[in-house]
C-alpha cells in the first residue's frame, strides 16, 4: 500500500509540474523569441509616438515607430505587430524589439494593444478582430497627419497575435491593403477538442464554454462560428502570401494546427513558406539559425510584395 501511495504521489507531482511548466510557456509566449531578435543589434533611428488612441471601449492604444528620413513624397509601407499571450495576457510593449528591428529596415511599424480575456472583460475573437481593424484605420489617419502615405501593410504576430494577424489579412477588412502576412506559432483552428490546455488556462470546464468565450455567442452548434474565427477556415483563393513558422516540439499549439493552415493554402493555391524550428517548443528559443532564416525571409517578402 505504501509503495502504491508513493507512486500516486509521485505521479501527481509529475503531472502538476508538467502542467505548471506548460502554463508558464503559455503565459510567456507573448515575448517569444524577442531575446534572439535583440541579439541582432538592429536599432531605430527615428521617432516613436507612444500610446496613440484608436476606437475601442477599453482604452487600448498603439505605439507608432517612424524611421528617420523617410521620404514623404514616396509611398511607404507598414508592418503591424500583434502580441501573443493566449488571448489573455501580453501587451504592445512585447512588440518593441520587433518594431525597432523592422523600422531599422526602413518600414513604418506599430504595435497594438487589444482587449484581453479574463481581465474582467468579455472579449471574443470577433471583438479582437474588430479592434485590430480599428487600430489599422487609426494608424492610416495618424500617418497621413504626419505626411506619409501608406500604400500597403503586413500584419505580423506571435502565437495568439499571429492568429489575429492572419484574421486581419484573410478577412479583407483592413483599411490599408494587406500585401502579405507572417506569423510565429499561431493557433489556426479553434476546434475545442484540440485546446484542453487553453481551456485549463481559462478555467473552462466544457467545449461549449470554450466556444462561447471565443465567439461571444450563445449557440447550440458552433461549427460555422468556429470556422469564421479560425484563420485556416477563412483562407480563400485570393488570400495574401503567407510566411509561417512553428516549433517541431510545440506543447502549446497542437501539431495539427499548422497542417490545417497549409492544407488550406494548398487547396486555394495561396503562396506560402513554412519554416520549421526543429529543436524548439512554443518559445522558439532553440533554433537561432531558423529565426535568422525567418527574419531574412520576411524581408524578402517585404521586398517582393510591397513593390508588386
Amino acid at each position: 500500500m505504501r509503495r502504491k501511495a508513493k507512486i500516486i504521489v509521485y505521479t501527481g507531482i509529475f503531472v502538476l509540474v508538467f502542467l505548471a511548466a506548460a502554463l508558464a510557456r503559455v503565459y510567456l509566449l507573448g515575448s517569444a523569441p524577442e531575446r534572439l531578435v535583440k541579439s541582432l543589434g538592429q536599432d531605430l533611428t527615428g521617432t516613436v509616438f507612444r500610446d496613440q488612441n484608436y476606437e475601442n471601449e477599453n482604452g487600448n492604444r498603439y505605439d507608432l515607430y517612424i524611421p528617420a528620413e523617410l521620404d514623404r513624397m514616396q509611398d511607404q509601407n507598414l508592418i503591424l505587430y500583434i502580441h501573443g499571450g493566449s488571448f489573455n495576457s501580453g501587451s504592445k510593449a512585447d512588440g518593441e524589439t520587433w518594431c525597432r528591428y523592422y523600422a531599422a529596415q526602413g518600414y513604418i511599424t506599430a504595435s497594438v494593444d487589444y482587449t484581453l480575456q479574463m481581465h474582467g472583460k468579455d472579449a471574443s475573437i470577433y471583438q479582437m478582430n474588430k479592434e485590430i481593424e480599428n487600430a489599422v484605420r487609426a494608424i492610416r489617419q495618424r500617418t497621413e497627419e504626419l505626411g506619409y502615405h501608406i500604400a500597403g501593410m503586413a500584419p505580423f504576430g506571435v502565437s495568439a497575435g499571429g492568429t489575429l494577424a492572419m484574421n486581419l489579412a484573410y478577412s479583407g477588412n483592413s483599411a490599408i491593403p494587406v500585401r502579405f502576412v507572417f506569423q510565429v506559432a499561431a493557433p489556426t483552428y479553434f476546434e475545442p477538442s484540440e485546446w484542453p490546455l487553453l481551456m485549463k488556462v481559462d478555467k473552462l470546464t466544457s467545449a461549449h464554454d470554450f466556444c462561447r468565450m471565443m465567439t461571444g455567442k450563445e449557440l447550440e452548434d458552433y461549427t460555422q462560428e468556429i470556422r469564421k474565427i479560425s484563420p485556416a477556415g477563412i483562407v480563400k483563393d485570393d488570400s495574401v502570401p503567407s510566411l509561417i513558422a512553428y516549433g517541431r516540439i510545440d506543447h502549446c499549439v497542437p501539431v495539427n494546427q499548422k497542417y490545417y493552415l497549409m492544407g488550406a493554402y494548398i487547396l486555394h493555391n495561396v503562396p506560402y513558406d513554412y519554416i520549421e524550428f526543429p529543436k524548439s517548443n512554443h518559445g522558439m528559443y532553440n533554433d537561432p539559425d531558423k529565426l535568422q532564416e525567418f527574419l531574412e525571409k520576411s524581408l524578402e517578402y517585404a521586398e517582393r510584395y510591397f513593390t508588386d
